[in-house]
């Protein structure tokens, strides 16, 4: 007797149903279910990941307690500066070190007619936000009631908010690099000059007027500057310091004031994540445009000429 034919694979139902020229749609459904089940699967890299988030929570919140005297004021603007390091680091390294291996699959496939690069993206995109979006409210969660951050409801939905958006960034440009470089090496060699101009433009190390001229666009496309502001904006707005201690520097008495200092004055939460939506917008309709670039081409065939 025949054996039985085993169940065809999301790939092969996807390549049957882009045979009878099924919409966008249906590949983004059929897609959607393939990248949800591969997300699932990583259960592993998700707990790795969560450990991670909760050991630097605990490694935050064993340094750092702050108070509201004079010094607490670069003990905040520190912390945060590092919370929103951090989180853009990991954020981007695994996506940087995964797509482009997963990008060599994809062309073959597209290379079939299996389906076509936006569906893809978008199932892609849409399949693992829950999970970037979870992992940076833990890490967030964790940390904030540890080192003593203002105890507001709003601000601290705002704090996560940041956080997530942060994250959504920061692996929107790692599937951009993915995307543009042509290999894993290549996109490992891009990361770590991008992401050190990021940090020493995040606002909080060098003014932004006494930055070179032909530099000063990064701050306004860097997600560690943009999530430093909020955060910083977030957390100092509404403080008042205790004068004691000052330093012999002039005292700063409230948040507002230590805000003006660093260059972060009249800047809102608001502002700092519409920054950071554009820059999410625009890595993904970069990566997008990349893909539909690096679509497989065929010679044509013609032929031949009679003699």
């Amino acid at each position: 007797a025949p054996a039985a034919a085993s169940p065809p694979s999301a790939a092969a139902r996807g390549a049957a149903a882009a045979r009878r020229g099924a919409g966008p749609l249906t590949q983004f459904g059929l897609l959607f279910r393939r990248a949800w089940r591969e997300v699932a699967r990583s259960k592993a890299v998700l707990a790795i990941k969560s450990v991670q988030q909760v050991m630097i929570a605990l490694i935050y919140g064993g340094i750092y307690s702050l108070g509201d005297g004079q010094s607490s004021i670069q003990d905040r603007f520190g912390l945060l500066s590092l919370i929103a390091i951090g989180a853009g680091n990991l954020a981007i390294a695994s996506t940087i070190r995964s797509f482009p291996k997963e990008k060599t699959i994809v062309m073959s496939e597209r290379a079939k007619g299996i389906y076509g690069v936006t569906p893809y993206f978008v199932a892609k995109v849409m399949a693992e936000a829950p999970i970037t979006a979870a992992v940076a409210a833990l890490g967030g969660a964790a940390m904030y009631p540890l080192v003593g951050l203002q105890r507001s409801a709003d601000k601290f939905a705002k704090f996560l908010g940041t956080l997530c958006l942060e994250g959504f960034a920061s692996g929107a440009l790692g599937l951009l690099l993915g995307a543009a470089a042509p290999s894993t090496d290549a996109a490992l060699a891009l990361f770590p000059p991008i992401i050190v101009l990021m940090i020493i433009f995040n606002g909080l190390n060098i003014a932004e007027e006494n930055a070179p001229k032909a530099l000063r666009w990064i701050p306004k496309v860097s997600f560690i500057r943009w999530a430093s502001e909020g955060l910083s904006v977030n957390e100092m707005s509404g403080l008042r310091f205790e004068c004691d201690g000052a330093r012999g520097a002039p005292c700063c008495a409230t948040g507002e004031q230590a805000l003006e200092r660093v260059s972060f004055g009249g800047s809102t939460v608001r502002r700092a994540a519409l920054a950071q939506s554009s820059i999410i917008a625009g890595c993904y309709a970069g990566t997008l445009a990349v893909l539909r670039r690096d679509r497989p081409r065929f010679m044509t065939i013609t032929p031949p000429h009679k003699a």
